[in-house]
């Protein structure tokens, strides 16, 4: 009979959250309602622009009759990228820019078909957005950049990367994925008058499908980028400020836009009159979800107006002579700039004589000629803009890719973007790596990959370790993103060999890990995740054999509790978490590769990685997956609590209560219990302090 060691871990005293990814057309106002809860002291930033809002309102008509001519904002496209889709060529941006400046002037094309009661309250904004024409440091440019990095999936504020100065230009993220599906989201003026130091917030982000125009068929979901520079310019929903349509008549404090629940899909003009008695709804405005806008009015004309016009968050900056000198957007004359060179790979793993396809993502100009090199490849040049290329030496590869125009060229080169590693196994199995030789990341062909190069990545260690001294650690401490995503693969394995006819099977993959949180809401997290992947055919295709934490829909990841301080386990059982994965016979192969991934945000701690088992008969303590459930019940309690503890197996069984230190406070249950349900009471000495328990 085997022993099973059953840590509870228990958040205490915590209220629980929880969180839905709902597709919404705009996050703008769970955006807000965050950065409210972390600077409370906005509220007097937004009051205060309210209350010049409504003066600047009282005088307007002194203000128009002044001024001449549109008003001319810099603005900028960052893409985020990771080679994909999301890197839109700059035809999309054109065409972006064109619904743009038609929207804000009262030129587009469906404004014909704007409902009769609401012709005659139609306000041209008179606003003309220009791509820049010279960036922050005073080179040339397109307006459009383009930045590689794995933020391309996380679409909050950490993906605001190389924010240009806000009171220069408008700030455009695009990005693949985006917080809690939204489309896109942007700050009020009021809400983001402090700069916050990291993360940059003002701008705008928005989903890479939702950015083109009548070229490219998606005209109604373009009009987001519409929507979220009204948010920019101090424009709520039209049913008021919420991320709520279709629940309450509201309003947005504009006198010419109807109060209105507002509208998730385009009603006939009959069915919009809700909220006033024989009032037509504004159905078609562009700040309502209804994917049928063809308009804004003259009242939030003026109130946009008015936010340009004040100081807060710089608004007031972006339009003046000076700056559209430094921009490049004074007039509409385009100097060329030259490209800069950058790119990605189809994959970054492979084996030797495998094919790889180097893909340009240049931004900065248009590119006429491409020149690759690629010294162990075949072919070892290339003029083409996406090569593929066949790698014949074993190693991590060297890229540089030159690209240039009239203006000018650029080159990048990259050592550590591709590796190729041996087409036959290095070890047979069954096989044990605990990580205690020195270097075996740099010389036993463990491959590391850091996607943003950053401080977060996977490093041998000899400072703790689940047995011995080595392990491998990912410093997550330090994170300054979410989303960001580390990778450790292991050299080729002949799998070939193990029985899957034994009891237990041969075919498995075993190993201990051990990850705290620097937050004590376990609810908290935005993407920490593991993931533990297998190939058979070199890195070709990856086959996900194991998935815990928000990528497979729960936060049950962290084991070790909230550490506030840098994370370092000890060797004590309570701090590592074992895993066993049964392996298919689809991996009873010659050369089996495994890949570990970690998602990591800025709420976690340090991930450590040892006693990676292939094809080993476990023993000894057991993994907590022979437990089917753990319920605690009542929840929230005041003291007193039931175990509902149910087992796969039969077995002796310790089951201790840790708090969020991983500090042991109860000793539950100590001895035999048969597979199936069984109820354990914690009372008595062993007391739970208030609180709801995870």
């Amino acid at each position: 009979m085997k022993t099973y060691f059953f840590t509870l871990a228990i958040l205490l005293s915590l209220p629980f959250v929880g969180s839905a990814q709902n597709t919404t057309l705009c996050g703008a106002d769970a955006a807000h309602r965050n950065l409210l809860q972390v600077h409370p002291e906005i509220i007097q930033d937004e009051i205060d622009l309210e209350q010049f809002t409504k003066d600047f309102s009282a005088n307007y008509s002194h203000y128009n009759i002044n001024r001449a001519g549109n008003i001319v904002l810099p603005i900028v496209f960052h893409i985020i990228h990771q080679v994909g889709s999301e890197n839109l060529s700059d035809d999309y941006i054109y065409d972006q820019m064109k619904t743009l400046n038609e929207d804000y002037n009262a030129l587009n094309p469906d404004l014909s078909t704007v409902i009769p009661s609401m012709v005659p309250f139609i306000g041209n904004i008179g606003i003309e957005f220009r791509l820049a024409n010279i960036d922050p440091s005073g080179n040339p440019t397109n307006g459009i950049h383009r930045i590689y990095s794995v933020q391309a999936f996380s679409g909050d504020d950490y993906s605001k990367l190389n924010s240009w100065p806000r009171d220069k230009y408008i700030n455009v993220w695009i990005v693949a994925k985006m917080m809690a599906g939204a489309a896109g989201y942007a700050y009020y003026p009021g809400s983001v008058q402090a700069i916050y130091s990291t993360p940059s917030r003002d701008g705008i982000n928005i989903l890479s499908n939702y950015i083109g125009g009548r070229s490219f068929g998606n005209y109604s979901l373009c009009r987001a980028l519409t929507h979220e520079i009204g948010h920019f310019l101090n424009l709520k929903h039209t049913w008021g400020d919420n991320n709520d349509p279709g629940n309450a008549c509201g309003d947005d404090d504009v006198n010419d836009t109807p109060e209105t629940k507002g509208w998730t899909s385009c009603p006939s003009p009959n069915n919009a009159k809700v909220c006033t008695p024989g009032v037509i709804e504004n159905y078609q405005n562009y700040m309502d979800y209804s994917y049928c806008s063809k308009n804004f009015t003259e009242g939030q004309k003026i109130r946009m107006i008015a936010a340009l016009n004040s100081n807060k968050s710089d608004r007031n900056n972006l339009w003046s002579p000076e700056n559209l000198a430094a921009t490049g957007t004074e007039d509409t004359t385009y100097i060329q700039s030259a490209p800069v060179a950058a790119f990605g790979v189809n994959k970054r793993y492979t084996c030797v004589g495998g094919s790889v396809t180097l893909k340009d993502a240049s931004w900065n100009g248009k590119i006429d000629d491409y020149y690759w090199e690629i010294p162990n490849g075949s072919p070892s040049t290339s003029s083409d803009k996406n090569p593929i290329v066949q790698f014949l030496v074993q190693g991590w590869q060297p890229i540089k890719l030159t690209v240039s125009n009239a203006a000018g060229s650029s080159s990048k080169s990259d050592t550590f973007m591709l590796y190729v590693g041996s087409d036959l196994a290095s070890y047979q199995a069954p096989f044990n790596q605990g990580f205690e030789e020195s270097n075996v990341l740099d010389y036993n062909e463990w491959v590391t990959a850091n996607y943003d190069e950053n401080l977060t990545q996977f490093k041998q260690v000899n400072t703790t370790a689940h047995s011995g001294n080595g392990s491998v650690r990912l410093n997550n401490y330090y994170a300054q993103a979410n989303f960001d995503v580390d990778e450790v693969i292991s050299p080729g394995y002949d799998l070939s060999g193990l029985s899957s006819t034994t009891s237990p099977s041969q075919m498995q993959l075993s190993f201990y890990y051990s990850w705290a949180s620097a937050s004590t809401d376990f609810t908290d997290f935005f993407d920490d995740s593991l993931v533990v992947y297998a190939t058979v055919n070199c890195g070709t295709t990856w086959a996900s054999i194991y998935s815990k934490g928000t990528k497979n829909g729960s936060a049950d990841l962290i084991n070790a509790g909230s550490v506030q301080g840098f994370f370092t386990p000890t060797t004590d059982a309570a701090y590592w978490k074992y895993v066993k994965i049964n392996l298919s016979n689809t991996y009873k192969v010659p050369n089996v590769r495994f890949k570990f991934r970690v998602y990591s945000s800025v709420r976690g701690n340090n991930f450590y990685l040892d006693d990676i088992n292939i094809g080993n008969l476990s023993t000894g303590i057991e993994d907590i997956s022979v437990v089917n459930n753990a319920t605690i019940f009542p929840n929230p309690t005041e003291g007193d609590a039931t175990l509902n503890l149910s087992l796969a197996t039969a077995g002796k069984v310790s089951v201790n209560v840790v708090d969020i230190t991983g500090k042991e406070v109860a000793k539950v249950f100590e001895g035999i219990l048969n597979d199936g349900d069984s109820q354990l009471p914690i009372h008595g000495s062993q007391l739970l302090a208030a609180g709801i328990y995870v």
